[in-house]
């Protein structure tokens, strides 16, 4: 059975001011332009009858194209050893909407999903063993105050993914306009 998530794909300039971040960190697995991407909905292992109703969901989500730009660094968890870090995105009220929207369309149709806050985000690495704490706060006290050129974002995307020994592999199955936002305001 097929691992799907929805996402929004990061332009180029996106993709490589994440990369220009995955740098300094021991026992870390930084993720590859394919693992560069922001989740806004994630369904796990969906059987194959459930997927035309993804399909279905999706298309029919309405939402306008957004501007939006990468800042700062974290972890998740927040307490405890870290397992992923990752960049902030915004506008954060757009993109919470737009998770919401898609949320609610892939639940209409009968799609189990896990209740989780939405924080838009974009992971750039996977932890093996967590840093060494000096290391970690050293990377995020360094890194604490980057941004990444804003760049327009006008489609979202369902993706398949297999695991992998080496991580995951993801596939965009599907490409979902976004409405052209005619008064350019975000």
């Amino acid at each position: 059975m097929p691992r799907l998530f929805v996402a929004l794909d990061l332009p180029p300039e996106l993709k490589a001011a994440a990369r220009g971040l995955q740098f300094g960190l021991r026992n870390a697995r930084w993720l590859d332009d394919a693992g560069l991407h922001l989740t806004l909905a994630f369904m796990g292992e969906v059987d194959g009858s459930v997927v035309e109703r993804v399909e279905g969901a999706l298309a029919e989500v309405e939402a306008n194209s957004m501007r939006i730009e990468l800042h700062g660094v974290g972890c998740f968890p927040g307490r405890g050893a870290p397992r992923v870090l990752w960049t902030g995105a915004s506008p954060k009220a757009e993109l919470a909407d737009l998770a919401s929207v898609v949320t609610r369309g892939l639940r209409r149709a009968g799609v189990a999903l896990k209740r989780r806050r939405f924080t838009p985000h974009v992971s750039l690495v996977r932890f093996r063993r967590p840093p060494p704490p000096v290391d970690l706060e050293r990377y995020l006290a360094a890194h604490s105050l980057f941004r990444s050129p804003v760049c327009e974002v006008a489609s979202f995307h369902l993706y398949s993914s297999i695991l992998h020994p080496s991580g995951a592999r993801h596939t965009i199955e599907a490409t979902y306009p976004l409405e052209r936002n005619e008064d350019g305001a975000n």
